[in-house]
């Protein structure tokens, strides 16, 4: 589990079933889950097992054992699959996601476009600790960032990766890092690999 004084920063559980749901989606960034353990996984929620949906996103591995899981290639693809299911989701529903922080996020923006509240949405973090990052100047997003400092994608400034954390962005906060005295960059340091 992550955690940080920082009342922005997302503190995530360990994933368990919320015994209190009629039926249970479990979504999974593949390269999250070591290879031959998505049984396991999937134990976790032993109690909940016959009301439990699977779907593992953009793993490469083969033979990863469970019955019940729909694999889908991208993020995207889990966007569009709430989109397309054949039935509604509601108050008894629970989702639980587990994987890299922007994965997370992307996730529960979706969901909650579908009408997922917060309350029914349980986030692991697991994997990388790769940071997305959104620019405060230009408004761009940068991916993958691992370190201390990140160059924008968009507007190519310097940013500062703080630890302030935009849920509704599902990303961190980058500033200028040289504003008020230009081209004075700090060094760099490989922060969140």
């Amino acid at each position: 589990m992550l955690h940080s004084d920082i009342k922005s920063r997302p503190v995530y559980t360990q994933l368990g079933p919320d015994l209190s749901g009629s039926q249970h989606l479990l979504i999974v960034e593949g390269d999250t889950v070591l290879p031959g353990r998505l049984d396991s996984l999937a134990g976790t929620f032993a109690p909940v097992e016959e009301n439990l949906h699977t779907w593992l996103v953009g793993t490469q591995a083969g033979g990863l054992g469970l019955g019940k899981v729909w694999r889908l290639p991208e993020v995207a693809d889990v966007i569009d699959a709430f989109a397309c299911a054949t039935r509604g989701y509601g108050i008894g529903d629970r989702l639980y996601v587990q994987g890299t922080e922007p994965f997370l996020w992307s996730v529960a923006k979706a969901a909650a476009i579908i009408g997922f509240s917060a309350d029914q949405i349980h986030l692991h973090h697991a994997g990388s600790l790769r940071r997305r990052v959104w620019c405060t100047h230009c408004h761009t997003v940068t991916e993958n960032v691992t370190t201390s400092i990140a160059s924008c994608s968009g507007c190519h400034r310097h940013l500062l990766v703080r630890d302030h954390f935009s849920r509704r962005l599902g990303a961190f906060m980058g500033v200028m890092v040289d504003a008020e005295a230009p081209g004075e960059v700090p060094a760099v340091e490989e922060s969140f690999a």
